[in-house]
């Protein structure tokens, strides 16, 4: 594979110009996450932007030519409107039209989901650079936590920008069946015959001993869980404090957190990994917080 590196230039973008052209996926869980990245990455207001369901997908789906043909109507209009000269394919992990494209769950298998993201990828990067030579492109594969790593591509640059040939990423074999044992516990922890299917699938498709899966399951099974009192209780405070588009703030979170403390004694981080828990298991959402409104704040709570 080839990785694009593209010179670090200051922002000379006029106001109501862009240099980007985001392609991203229509999914309700990622839209906010995808403004986040880009406010990140200091391109706010700086970015044109089109949604369309599977991202890159939408370049390449012979299915649906009519998708690819708004995409490239788009994108030759924001660049003779607003002057981009970079495509920003932003795709993500669980991707109901992925699914339907490939036929399968693909995030039943983390790895080879990262595999066929990849392939579409680069091939919706070659149709842009067919199209348009001298633009690069930038792809993205954006986890359920609004976490994005950019992908390796082989064709992302015109050959002037191609810097050096780097091998596939490669993915971590306990993440990707920590990622597995959370899609198929949602939205409650597993039964035990399910644990016992999801040990033997960590030991043989995913190479763990059994003491490794054994230890991921367990770890799901105690996040998922709502056995004891005050936990029911908290997950009760935090319902009630949601909005109405079932939002909690950090505020209510964190006030979630020490009344879980004052119920059943616990460190403050382990009291901020429940209770981050709690939210993901009754499927209430954070409500974005701080001067850029984003929701990382769940994120870091999670991790206690």
């Amino acid at each position: 594979m080839t990785l694009t590196l593209t010179m670090p230039q200051a922002d000379t973008t006029p106001p109501g110009k862009a240099d980007a052209f985001v392609v991203s996926c229509i999914d309700p869980r990622l839209t906010d996450d995808v403004t986040f990245l880009m406010a990140s990455l200091g391109r706010t207001d700086r970015y044109s932007e089109m949604r369309i369901a599977g991202a890159a997908l939408a370049a390449v789906d012979d299915r649906k030519p009519t998708w690819g043909e708004v995409l490239w109507q788009n994108l030759a209009a924001s660049r003779q409107l607003h002057g981009v000269r970079k495509v920003v394919f932003v795709n993500h992990r669980d991707c109901g039209a992925m699914h339907l494209w490939a036929g399968r769950r693909l995030s039943d298998n983390p790895v080879d989901e990262l595999s066929q993201h990849q392939a579409v990828l680069q091939r919706a990067a070659s149709a842009v650079r067919a199209r348009h030579p001298d633009m690069t492109v930038e792809t993205r594969l954006m986890e359920l936590d609004g976490s994005a790593n950019i992908l390796s591509c082989a064709v992302c640059a015109p050959p002037s920008l191609v810097a050096q040939t780097m091998a596939p990423p490669t993915v971590d074999p306990k993440r990707a069946f920590a990622d597995l044992v959370r899609l198929r516990g949602a939205p409650s922890a597993p039964t035990e015959a399910a644990q016992r299917d999801l040990m033997a699938e960590g030991v043989t498709r995913f190479g763990l001993d059994a003491a490794e899966a054994r230890l991921t399951v367990a770890a799901e099974a105690r996040r998922r869980g709502m056995s004891t009192t005050a936990e029911r209780d908290v997950a009760a405070f935090l319902r009630s404090e949601a909005d109405g588009q079932g939002r909690v703030s950090r505020r209510s979170a964190e006030q979630a957190a020490t009344l879980l403390r004052t119920m059943r004694p616990m460190p403050k981080e382990e009291a901020s990994r429940r209770v981050a828990a709690l939210l993901e298991a009754d499927s209430l959402a954070p409500r974005p917080d701080g001067i850029l409104r984003r929701c990382g704040w769940l994120n870091r709570m999670a991790a206690g």
